[in-house]
């Protein structure tokens, strides 16, 4: 039985969920009717048929080369693309999957004459998609001429009345505001903070939060500016704003762009998130500076330090020197066989575990069984002579039922992960160990998927690691902290047992099992002075 899936689209928000409940049921019975399949749907809502820039559609293409299914089906060709340049691209690459794409309602033969007329009728599509495009500009013109209000939602500070933009006066005055406080060096939140206190909110309801306030600060509409195409009209919003106002605030919205934010994703700081005061127990994050010859310094500090909120007492490191530190000891514990061939050991039953046939492969194929086995019996019944037009209904209806469940059982499947055996995993690090350990790439994915935290103290650094063989969560409490540094006080006063591994600047680390939350402590290494 061949099988098929359907592709429905609608173009624009004044159209509803019934225009695509309405291409399905016409596919669908296009599909009863040809005896095809249907095993999926993808639907894109709101979405231009001008251009392939549709979620739904490129995940369809992608899927096409899974090769399981036959055909395409849609209402009408244009629901696949009013571009015939397009068109021919994505059909071909279908036709290379050996899938085809089928019209519901334009009856086009398999024959010589079909290609003229499917052609013909791609090329009324985007002739169609141009004029209407061409008719609703040239509208669009004649309302900016005319100052005329052209629809969408309506801009804070103005009403619409017969047609026009005419200012509110309340919402100007907290437009004018902003810009005030904005120009005067206000944060974004500090402003929208006041705001909310106050109650003010959007014409849909909603509060006024910084991001809104970033919005407004941007859009020309406020010094009665509104640009189309290469014109600039100046009658469509009477200006709330002056010129000055704006730009001082342009200047503002400029400058914030060179921030340490930007310059931490600039530096790469590869432990934000995961570098923790010992002291404090807050957050460290990164930080950089120029020396009077212009050098760039780069370096970790605490948040709270920073912020001068509490007396924290841990000075700033230099980045390169603890990121260095991090990955050599990271590197070299994977070095150690013993460890080695217990990380494999987890990773391996993890993935089996993972690999295992899932309940919904067991239950379908339980199911296909079922359907085959009294598909058998059916056919069994025919070959003795008991024919009847409810059994050819009943067979038909246990074949549609075996390829479903085959493709479902396939696609469940594909979800699955690929089977890796100890060896593979250990080749896998062994390459790692042999790489470049200067390596930007290798260094972010050994701190992103292998190191859980990193707490720094002043004569110590605590790492731990995911390694283990339960869930550990993903963000470190307090409490965690306090069962690290009981840990550590431990260690300090006894010798380090199977479950906590002390190391003095040099030692060799001859780590002997992993525990469920692995330490790894490097004493007394002496942090180099800023």
């Amino acid at each position: 039985m061949k099988t098929a899936v359907i592709y429905a689209r609608y173009s624009s928000d004044s159209q509803t969920e019934q225009s695509i409940e309405g291409q399905l049921r016409v596919c669908q019975q296009y599909a009863k009717n040809n005896d095809i399949l249907i095993v999926d749907t993808y639907i894109d809502r709101a979405m231009t048929g001008t251009n392939d820039a549709r979620p739904d559609f490129q995940r369809m293409i992608k899927d096409s080369n899974k090769r399981q299914w036959d055909y395409v089906l849609v209402y009408k060709l244009d629901r696949f693309s009013r571009n015939k340049y397009e068109t021919t691209i994505h059909k071909h690459t279908l036709k290379e999957n050996g899938v085809k794409v089928l019209s519901a309602m334009e009856n086009i033969p398999d024959t010589p004459e079909g290609i003229i007329l499917e052609s013909l009728l791609e090329g009324m599509n985007q002739y169609y998609s141009a004029e209407l495009s061409q008719k609703v500009l040239r509208g669009l013109k004649e309302s900016y001429l005319k100052g005329n209000y052209t629809g969408g939602p309506k801009l804070y500070g103005y009403d619409v009345v017969d047609h026009k933009n005419v200012i509110n006066p309340e919402e100007a005055e907290i437009v004018r505001e902003i810009f005030s406080k904005f120009a005067n060096g206000h944060t974004g939140k500090s402003i929208a903070d006041n705001l909310i206190a106050r109650g003010i909110r959007t014409k849909t309801g909603h509060y006024l939060d910084d991001k809104k306030l970033y919005k407004i600060i941007a859009n020309t509409n406020y010094i009665g500016k509104v640009q189309h195409g290469d014109t600039i009209y100046t009658n469509i919003y009477p200006a709330i704003i002056d010129e000055n106002t704006w730009q001082s605030v342009q200047n503002i919205r400029n400058s914030n762009k060179h921030t340490p934010g930007s310059k931490k994703q600039k530096f790469g700081f590869l432990l934000s998130g995961k570098l923790i005061c010992g002291d404090c127990h807050a957050f460290m994050v990164g930080e950089s500076g120029k020396s009077k010859s212009t050098d760039i310094y780069k370096y970790y500090t605490c948040l709270s330090r920073r912020r001068r909120k509490i007396d924290c007492e841990l000075k700033s490191v230099q980045k390169e020197w603890l990121e260095d530190l991090v990955i050599q000891l990271s590197w070299k514990l994977i070095e150690e066989n013993d460890f080695l061939n217990d990380l494999v050991n987890a990773i391996y039953k993890k993935h089996q575990t993972e690999n295992k046939e899932s309940v919904l492969i067991k239950s379908l194929e339980k199911r296909r069984d079922e359907a085959l086995k009294a598909s058998n019996n059916l056919i069994a019944a025919i070959e003795q002579g008991i024919i009847t037009e409810q059994t050819k209904i009943r067979l038909k209806e246990l074949e549609k039922q075996i390829s479903q469940y085959d493709f479902d059982i396939e696609q469940a499947r594909q979800r699955n992960y690929s089977y890796l055996t100890p060896d593979m995993i250990k080749d896998y690090f062994k390459k790692v160990i042999k790489g470049d350990i200067t390596d930007k790439l290798t260094r972010e994915h050994i701190i992103k998927y292998c190191i859980r935290e990193v707490i720094l103290y002043d004569d110590c650094l605590v790492i731990t690691y995911n390694f283990t063989d339960k869930n550990i969560k993903r963000k470190t409490t307090p409490d965690d902290i306090d069962e690290i540094e009981k840990e550590l006080k431990l260690a300090k006063k006894s010798p380090p047992d199977d479950n906590l591994c002390l190391y003095k600047k040099g030692d060799s680390l001859p780590l002997k099992s992993i525990s469920a939350d692995m330490l790894l402590l490097l004493r007394e290494f002496g942090l180099p002075k800023l």
